[in-house]
């Protein structure tokens, strides 16, 4: 699998606000039987099988129609979409949106209201993070395409050389990540125990879901902030620790950061967090001795909450071809399709339970599925592509890497999420 972004460049996501410029008015009618669709889809999303699978059925199932796959690049995709879904003579019936982007999009009327779907596209089975975070209002109106997991990449010989068992909760990875840094059992000019860069935010989040607690939530139609509490201050105190005794590269710059692999197989650390897809970049030499987890969970036993990238799928609002596209919404929510995609990108399909098509790798297919099903997500807020875009949480574990006082960050934080979420 290519290395792949999940989300649009943070340079765009200040324009979001602009898709206000989106109409509101009531949807297409899709009255017609047949029709001639046009799907977005991301480059890397999936695979020109799974495109042809369902250009190919879409047709067979549905004569005198037809479905177009159109590949986007990833770049400028957000003001791309801003333009098309504002006009009815352009817009994409169906498009893959960014999975912390579609409650932007939905709550200026963008996106078609597709909670009446639920049932039919197996929703009970889909990643209910993605669900939840394009349900506004008790109106979903987008369903999981695909997520790309994260996990622990360790050094088992090194663990075991240490003495050191596999951590089972957050408290004994952060000892252990210390512990090892001392044991250097290989003798390493300048080891370290973790490789955990600032630049990961997606990886650090996890720890936050992990302790219960997210950056905000709704409280009676306004956005509070949800990092002043004891759960989250918890999870702030032991990524300081971790910065401050046994990790490398904290602030790393961005580009340096995007291949954490490469410490990792000079043997400069024992350990780093990214996306499934650092497998394929593991020296072979490492291969055999690396081992992969879940983030652990606050207590031995129980659940870890970690943050999926990835993408939903929605029926644009200005698509003249509603019930059509509908029709094809079942189709890449089916066994089928997702299956396809699950086994040629690898991928987390939408529906998990077709997790198993992912193919065998260092990362197990059943270890994927099941971060995906406890995984947490940013705040369903339409401002929060604001605040990723306005770097605030970087801004945030910047400052507790640097040793300031967490009360205080908390604080300042705080106030700029709320005020940000808040803002008209």
């Amino acid at each position: 699998m290519a290395q792949r972004r999940l989300t649009a460049a943070a340079a765009a996501l200040a324009a979001v606000l602009a898709v206000t410029g989106c109409s509101a008015s009531a949807e297409g009618s899709g009255d017609g039987e047949t029709g001639d669709l046009r799907v977005w889809l991301m480059q890397d999303s999936v695979s020109e099988d799974a495109v042809a699978w369902l250009e190919e059925e879409f047709a067979q199932q549905n004569p005198g129609s037809t479905l177009t796959v159109e590949m986007q690049p990833w770049d400028d995709i957000v003001s791309r979409l801003q333009t098309s879904l504002a006009s009815a003579s352009e817009t994409p019936d169906i498009v893959e949106i960014g999975n912390t982007k579609t409650a932007t999009f939905a709550d200026v009327g963008a996106l078609a209201d597709l909670t009446d779907m639920y049932d039919d596209v197996d929703g009970d089975n889909l990643i209910q993070s993605f669900v939840k975070a394009a349900t506004l209002d008790g109106k979903t109106y987008a369903y999981p395409l695909y997520a790309g997991t994260s996990v622990m990449y360790y050094r088992t010989d090194l663990f075991e050389k240490a003495g050191i068992e596999k951590p089972e909760t957050l408290d004994d990875l952060v000892s252990a990540s210390e512990a090892i840094q001392e044991a250097n059992p290989d003798n390493t000019k300048g080891f370290k125990g973790i490789y955990l860069p600032v630049a990961d935010i997606h990886g650090l989040e996890g720890w936050l879901f992990t302790h219960g607690a997210n950056y905000a939530h709704e409280e009676d139609g306004t956005w509070v902030s949800g990092l002043d509490t004891p759960e989250a201050k918890a999870a702030l105190e032991q990524l300081q620790t971790v910065w401050q005794t046994s990790a490398l590269g904290a602030l790393d710059a961005k580009e340096t950061a995007g291949n954490p692999w490469v410490p990792y197989n000079n043997g400069e650390v024992a350990m780093f967090s990214y996306r499934v897809f650092a497998q394929e970049s593991i020296s072979d030499e490492l291969r055999d001795v690396t081992g992969v987890m879940a983030l652990p969970p606050v207590e031995a036993g129980g659940e870890s909450h970690q943050f999926l990238g990835g993408s939903n799928v929605a029926i644009s609002a200005n698509s003249s071809q509603q019930e059509l596209a509908k029709k094809a919404l079942k189709l890449i929510m089916s066994e089928g399709f997702m299956s396809q995609l699950a086994e040629d990108s690898g991928w987390v399909p939408g529906n998990s339970t077709y997790a198993s098509y992912i193919p065998s790798d260092i990362v197990d297919a059943q270890l994927q599925q099941d971060i995906a099903e406890t995984s947490e997500l940013t705040p369903a807020a339409s401002n929060w592509a604001i605040v990723e875009g306005n770097n605030i949480p970087v801004e945030l574990y910047s400052d507790i890497a640097r040793g300031d006082d967490i009360d205080a960050v908390i604080e300042r934080i705080s106030a700029k999420i709320e005020e940000t979420l808040n803002a008209e």
